[in-house]
């Protein structure tokens, strides 16, 4: 009875969440024809304030959607791409106050205010255009990072993973890969060579992109559709923490040392899947055996194979190698307790802990989705807004 149970409440929450799709997509696409798309069309709708540029063939087409207050910690990844020698071209969802542009300006090449709409591959798209458009600075394309404002940054990791990076001559590289629904790279940071960049197959996909703001869209026709493009055009990434790695980083050392990365870094939901393997290793005889992380590392491969890498992962990457990104929403989505993320960063010290105080206060102001039953919480959880 219970099984027939929960077969009937996932019908009607699959039901739900059709029909919700279905009227959220009308909504946007409507936005977007009569509202956003004539707006980025406009001249008048988009401005640009020039900041101070690096002649290292190196740039950095960063997405944001500012609100009224500045994030230090955002302030702090500008400022290490431009040390690092990256261009940075910041291209804002929307207006800006001046103070604000006052204050972005020292750390970019560029500050752009463009017209709303598209989220962060609408961004992405806008600066594409423009970088692209520089004529005279245009053939010293080294290297671009495309990358958004959906993370914190560890300060001091990052400066070492910009160095890494700036060493490094593949065309197209992803700091993580992702099986949710697909494979893909990550899109809130990867990288591309000046040589794909320029390419015509590369610039096609971004003229043939439409920014609408619909989730979905930008997920399946941005993060994955800019993977399987680049991939039939004999692209293939190079991500740098992959499924594979983090699988052997978990299952590392003995069983006790296995079990505890599991229990701090799964969410909740995840951990319940793999518990009673857990208790059954740390039950038996010979627990320290490789038979043992076998086949817990069996059935985390079953439990996050299929999964979103960010959210089940991130905070063992965070916390036991040099991973410099903290996911903002994965307390917000109902992913994580706030009290893991405190475990996460208890290491942090000199430049890290200065940036603590803001990221605890973000994540408490934003709190969870987890137990919310509103309209909004329940969209948010599926990942429609």
């Amino acid at each position: 009875m219970t099984s027939l149970l929960r077969s009937i409440i996932w019908v009607l929450r699959l039901g739900v969440e059709l029909t919700s799709r279905s009227v959220l997509l009308i909504y946007f696409l409507l936005v977007y024809f009569i509202v956003e798309k004539p707006r980025w069309r406009s001249v008048a709708s988009h401005q640009v304030h020039l900041g101070t540029g690096q002649r290292t063939g190196l740039w950095c087409i960063f997405a944001i959607a500012q609100g009224r207050r500045i994030s230090q910690n955002l302030i702090a990844f500008l400022s290490c791409l431009k040390a690092a020698g990256y261009n940075v071209i910041l291209v804002n969802n929307g207006r800006l106050s001046p103070s604000l542009i006052s204050s972005f300006l020292p750390h970019c090449h560029s500050v752009i205010e463009r017209p709303h709409g598209g989220r962060d591959f609408g961004g992405y798209k806008w600066g594409t255009n423009v970088l692209l458009n520089m004529q005279h600075e245009n053939n010293e394309i080294a290297q671009v990072i495309y990358c958004n404002d959906s993370n914190f940054i560890r300060p001091s990791h990052f400066k070492w993973l910009l160095d890494n990076l700036k060493q490094m001559d593949e065309d197209y590289i992803g700091v993580t890969d992702s099986f949710d629904p697909s494979y893909h790279v990550q899109s809130w940071f990867f990288v591309t060579s000046g040589e794909l960049f320029r390419s015509p197959a590369f610039q096609r996909y971004w003229q043939g992109y439409t920014p609408l703001s619909y989730r979905p869209h930008c997920i399946k026709k941005g993060e994955i559709g800019i993977s399987a493009y680049l991939s039939k055009q004999g692209y293939s990434p190079r991500p740098l923490y992959t499924q594979a790695q983090i699988l052997d980083l978990i299952a590392r050392g003995t069983v006790a040392e296995a079990v505890g990365r599991t229990i701090f870094g799964l969410n909740p939901d995840y951990y319940r899947n793999v518990a009673a393997t857990m208790q059954g290793m740390a039950s038996s005889a010979g627990a320290e055996s490789d038979i043992a992380l076998s086949f817990l590392k069996r059935d985390l491969m079953e439990t996050i194979g299929l999964s979103n890498t960010m959210n089940t992962t991130n905070l063992i990457l965070l916390k036991y190698t040099g991973f410099p990104f903290l996911k903002k929403d994965l307390v917000y989505r109902g992913n994580y307790l706030f009290s893991q993320i405190e475990i996460a960063t208890a290491d942090w010290a000199g430049e890290d802990a200065d940036h603590l105080p803001e990221i605890f206060a973000y994540f408490r102001a934003r709190g969870t989705l987890r137990g919310q039953r509103s309209p909004a919480a329940i969209l948010a959880r599926m990942g429609l807004v």
